[in-house]
């Protein structure tokens, strides 16, 4: 095996639940009750349900549940279709490196094979720490969207790894894993590019789907490449030489992601914080023209492409930061209902995004990712100009959302699958899931529709 898969693999076994700080174990918590409450919001989304539909034609053993019907699929879509129900109203966590990404798209992995093989909840707690920190330590290492690769790449490794340390494999399983899945999954940039299309909040999820593929082969003893990152055709080749180190910060990268308040592309949070707060001194009617501020990696997500100004479908328009400012300003609030198909037609929106100019600044560049700021200046009818900074936006890890703001978050998702009732029920037992000792009872009070 190659060095930087030989100190991967050391990390993952060398890691379990009494050797991860306090605090990573907590946020682990903190992202299965808030991509749980993004899966509830978007089950009924008829995408989702699609994909469910496509999930439960499918059956092996062992296997696992689809959320909200509670209808049994194979371990991989299983991954796969939760995974896109979390994932599809842009209302999940965020890494922001040198590559960006959304680390969340593998929960639906590895609950689902927590489920199968009825794992318990310590060992799903070490297994999310585990894969946060192998996804996130590649995205630190290396710009990836540079060269053309997306973050599905990520979700594949760090899923594969996951599960390496929910099954406790052995160091040689651990590298085979690795290598299996890194060798089939370099997942193209082009997805997030231009008008953008379902794959958008598929790829995530995707990645994790063949991180469980790649894990179940190599529990079987299917070997993988032995120099997938520093070999002939490797990644070096494709990436340029990068170090790849998991482990080496002073906590878990976990504490280092961030949440979201508003389900939109994570680059445009704080432009519709700064949008909100500026509308109760310039009402909509009296807005002349608009200039939005912000950094490169904004920019390029969300007000460079001209078919931002022009979003026909929900994956484009949760990435405008035109149309999310504009919706924002107009209503006073930003809900998956912007997205609807009459929301998109709004005559009163499109005409405020002609008003609105988008552009990237050093200064705000400079700061990213540590920072990820928006300036938002509004000229009005009478010619006055006012200015909103906002700085990291609420659930940045720099200005994190408490545990009620996650459970308020949490409680108003989840409505579509049950009364405030049972969504403290589930609340609890995230909670405490380190004490539960199979964590098929946690899919068990995700299995809504079955139990009616």
């Amino acid at each position: 095996m190659d060095a930087t898969i030989q100190k991967l693999a050391r990390y993952i076994v060398d890691t379990a639940f009494d050797t991860i700080a306090p605090e990573a174990i907590h946020e682990a918590r903190r992202r299965i009750i808030d991509s749980l409450g993004c899966a509830a919001a978007a089950s009924a989304e008829p995408f989702c349900l699609s994909i469910k539909k496509l999930a439960a034609r499918t059956h092996s053993t062992p296997s696992a549940r689809i959320w909200g019907t509670g209808q049994e699929t194979s371990i991989e879509m299983a991954a796969f279709a939760n995974g896109t129900m979390l994932r599809y109203q842009d209302f999940s966590d965020t890494v922001l490196s040198r590559s960006n990404g959304h680390p969340s798209d593998m929960l639906g992995g590895l609950i689902a094979v927590a489920e199968a093989f009825h794992s318990d909840g310590k060992s799903l707690l070490a297994a999310v720490v585990v894969a946060y920190e192998i996804y996130c330590s590649l995205c630190a290492s290396v710009q990836m969207a540079a060269r053309g690769i997306d973050q599905g790449t990520a979700a594949a490794a760090g899923t594969a790894a996951g599960i390496a340390s929910l099954l406790d494999y052995s160091e040689q399983q651990t590298a085979n894993a690795l290598c299996l899945v890194l060798a089939a999954n370099l997942h193209l940039y082009n997805v997030r590019c231009g008008t953008l299309s379902d794959w958008k909040g598929c790829g995530g999820p995707n990645g994790a789907r063949n991180g469980v593929f790649a894990a179940m082969l190599a529990r079987e003893g299917v070997t993988g490449p032995t120099a997938p990152v520093e070999g002939k055709g490797g990644l070096w080749e494709i990436l340029g030489r990068f170090e790849w180190d998991p482990g080496g910060g002073a906590v878990p990268l976990i504490c280092q992601t961030h949440l979201k308040l508003h389900p939109v592309c994570y680059h445009g949070q704080s432009a519709v914080d700064a949008a909100l707060i500026l509308r109760n001194t310039v009402a909509a009617s009296d807005v002349q023209r608009i200039e939005i501020e912000t950094y490169e990696a904004a920019y390029l997500a969300m007000g460079q492409d001209p078919g931002r100004w022009a979003p026909d479908n929900r994956e484009t328009a949760d990435h405008s930061m035109p149309y999310t400012v504009a919706h924002a300003w107009i209503t006073g609030s930003l809900s998956s209902t912007a997205y609807e198909t009459d929301q998109l037609q709004s005559r009163a929106v499109l005409e405020m995004m002609k008003r609105i100019s988008v552009s990237a600044v050093p200064e705000l560049t400079a700061a990213f990712p540590a920072n990820s700021s928006t300036r938002i200046s509004v000229l009005n009818m009478a010619g006055s100009v006012y200015t909103h900074l906002q700085p990291n936006p609420k659930g940045n890890a720099g200005n994190p959302v408490s545990d009620t703001e996650l459970e308020a978050k949490f409680s108003d998702l989840y409505r579509s699958w049950g009364a405030a009732d049972s969504a403290r029920q589930l609340l609890d037992f995230v909670w405490t899931i380190d004490k539960n000792t199979d964590v098929s009872t946690l899919v068990d009070a995700l299995c809504i529709e079955s139990t009616r």
